[in-house]
């Protein structure tokens, strides 16, 4: 009995000892991996840059035409005469302003033949009539809403119908109503109204699907102008305050985008040659890419007369700089661009170059379409 007391003894001190190791043992190798997590300089974390995740943002530089044909304006349905906007629908079909011919032209995807959805080549002030169409956007219900520039409306025009609905402006004829394309430095005003429920040359236009808020650039009031939907008479959003370049200014604004993540609008201020954010709400813009003192230029910090402004689902910017003759990509927060169509400065008909880029857009591949309006074609780049 003695024996297998002392047996068992032994053992149990055995497996006291070994156990009592083995916690050991365990407590260094945590204590360890603390020491060396605790000891880890923070700049040593690889963070990922914002390009790591998306794939490359390259563009072939020679454009293919998708609609028009260069230097040949015309009202066949294979031409357009200064094409001034463009609009993507969800399956990426094109739909065009085509301005000279007062009507808006749809191109199903991959065909060269266009169809009229709007408008009438003969142009007009009646209800199935526009007059130098020059912005449009569709809705969820590929609705169209355009901006009637020369009859000073915005006009509702329902999918497959044949007249539109006067959903802002008064529709008064403004005393420039003819196929003309003046310099913006010597344009010539013929006043239509600023009242609440009028607008003189209303040009870029967004919409808030969620509240039903149209936006519009009353160009030639120097002021952005919202509308709810169904009311005759529209709010003054910002500016009329006179053709200038301080912030609480603009200067012959042209184009308009609706940021809904930061409940703002981007501007595209084409008289002082920049591109600008006005929160909803606040008092004055703040500058996103452009000269500060409204210089125009060449560099790749600057513009001249910027017609249009888009971003990826990147956030990445893209400027129709219009008299420079150019595309510019801008990366999320970079003031400094890189070309990506178009020549800096030099005009032509050829695939490579532009003759006065009016308007962009992307399709859901990010392949760009540009409005080359005075070569009277849309021209597709192709992202690579």
């Amino acid at each position: 009995m003695i024996f297998i007391s002392n047996h068992i003894y032994r053992c149990s001190r055995r497996y006291i000892i070994t156990s009592v190791l083995i916690a050991v043992l365990v407590i260094l190798i945590i204590a360890t991996i603390l020491l060396v997590l605790l000891i880890k300089s923070p700049t040593k974390t690889i963070i990922p840059s914002n390009l790591d995740n998306i794939p490359a943002l390259r563009w072939n530089s020679t454009g293919i035409t998708v609609a028009g044909i260069s230097g040949s304006p015309g009202s066949a349905n294979n031409q357009l005469s200064f094409p001034y906007d463009i609009f993507l629908d969800y399956a990426n079909n094109l739909y065009i302003a085509d301005r000279g011919n007062h009507r808006i032209q749809k191109y199903l995807i991959g065909s060269s033949i266009g169809q009229r959805v709007a408008g009438n080549v003969t142009g007009g002030s009646s209800s199935d009539k526009l007059s130098i169409p020059s912005r449009l956007l569709i809705d969820s219900n590929e609705n169209l809403y355009i901006s009637d520039r020369c009859n000073a409306r915005i006009q509702f025009w329902r999918k497959g119908a044949n007249s539109g609905i006067t959903v802002a402006g008064t529709g008064k004829k403004n005393k420039q109503n003819s196929v003309v394309f003046p310099s913006y430095n010597s344009l010539s005003l013929g006043s239509v109204g600023n009242s609440s429920n009028e607008l003189d040359r209303p040009y870029g236009i967004a919409l808030d699907p969620i509240s039903n808020t149209l936006y519009i650039v009353d160009q030639a009031n120097q002021r952005i102008m919202s509308y709810i939907l169904g009311n005759n008479s529209g709010t003054l959003l910002f500016g009329f305050n006179g053709a200038g370049n301080s912030n609480t200014q603009l200067s012959w604004p042209v184009g308009l985008h609706f940021d809904i993540l930061t409940n703002s609008l981007v501007i595209a201020n084409f008289g002082p040659h920049k591109i600008v954010r006005y929160v909803l709400g606040s008092s004055f813009w703040t500058l996103i890419a452009g000269d500060i003192s409204g210089a125009s230029g060449t560099t790749p910090a600057q513009f001249n007369a910027p017609a249009e402004a888009t971003f990826d689902p990147i956030g990445n910017l893209y400027v129709a700089d219009t008299y420079n003759n150019r595309i510019q990509f801008f990366y999320t927060g970079q003031l400094n661009a890189t070309t990506i169509a178009g020549i800096t400065r030099v005009n032509g008909t050829n695939a490579t170059t532009f003759d006065v880029p009016f308007s962009l857009r992307l399709d859901s591949q990010l392949n760009l379409y540009v409005a080359d309006a005075y070569n009277h074609r849309i021209q597709k780049f192709l992202r690579y």
